[in-house]
């Protein structure tokens, strides 16, 4: 029989886990193969966010009649999804993982972890499921606080996969990038701070990037990508002042670059990016 494996990790963008299967496929994997799973990160304003992950676990549906059926997806509720080990709609396969806690702000701009591998048999992997611990937190300012999750966020977190977000390799290996946007998912609240977790799926094959340098490094800059259809992404830039913003679908983006007083903003319009490449920039100079 054969097999497909699962490969799954960590990366950092804006803020974002990175799932990662290898190639991308129409039919989203059918015949047997490996999974991998890696974790992404974008920035926020923080030194450090730590995310305790307990398990890591994908969806597979073996079911012939519905392999490029992506609409199933929308179908498959996540409420109750983790009282169930198999329904309708697949089953969950355990990835090898080690319970950690991994500081996100670590894994930004193209850098990522992987977080664990798994031999399945055939089917099409449908969601992604992130088992969060009690021990995630936010350094700011020197000072650690805990991160809590509020009353309506559960501590599985459920990335559903559709067709453009699966890459698949030469042995029908699959691999998934899970962007996890830190500054769109952490709140502060009368002194406390919560996550709800924004994450977003894509692949190296179907998604583009942006990537430059900003200088002078004291301008301490934030980076903004927009497309003006509601996709917004933020990155901080290296210590070395670079920086790079993964999983972009193809179309024109606007680049916004500020840094802190007295530099003056830079917004760079039209920058093209087109599936499976990388735009290059240059190096950007504020100005006082």
């Amino acid at each position: 029989m054969k097999t497909k494996r699962i490969f799954l990790g960590l990366a950092s963008m804006i803020v974002a886990f990175a799932l990662i299967f290898s190639a991308c496929t129409k039919s989203g994997l059918n015949e047997n193969g490996a999974v991998a799973v890696f974790l992404t990160d974008g920035p926020g304003d923080f030194d450090a966010v730590n995310i305790d992950i307990t398990k890591v676990e994908v969806k597979v549906d073996k079911d012939e009649k519905h392999k490029r059926d992506d609409n199933r997806n929308r179908l498959d509720d996540d409420k109750d999804d983790h009282l169930k080990r198999k329904d309708d709609f697949g089953e969950w396969i355990d990835l090898s993982f080690a319970p950690k806690v991994i500081d996100v702000l670590s894994l930004r701009n193209g850098i990522e972890t992987q977080l664990g591998t798994a031999n399945i048999d055939a089917g099409t992997v449908r969601k992604i499921r992130i088992t969060l611990g009690t021990k995630n937190s936010v350094v700011k300012a020197g000072v650690t606080y805990d991160l809590l999750l509020d009353s309506q966020t559960s501590n599985f977190l459920y990335v559903k996969l559709f067709d453009d977000h699966r890459e698949r390799g030469n042995r029908n290996d699959v691999k998934v990038w899970v962007d996890f946007d830190i500054a769109s998912s952490i709140v502060e609240a009368n002194g406390k701070f919560y996550l709800k977790p924004v994450l977003r799926p894509f692949c190296n094959a179907n998604f583009g990037e942006i990537e430059g340098k900003i200088l002078p490094l004291d301008a301490k800059a934030v980076v903004r990508v927009s497309n003006g259809a509601g996709f917004n992404a933020v990155a901080l830039p290296s210590r070395e002042g670079e920086f790079k913003v993964r999983g972009l679908t193809d179309g024109t983006y606007t680049v916004t670059i500020e840094g802190i007083a007295p530099y003056i903003k830079q917004t760079i319009s039209n920058v093209m990016v087109k599936k499976g490449e990388d735009t290059k920039i240059g190096t950007i100079t504020l100005k006082k």
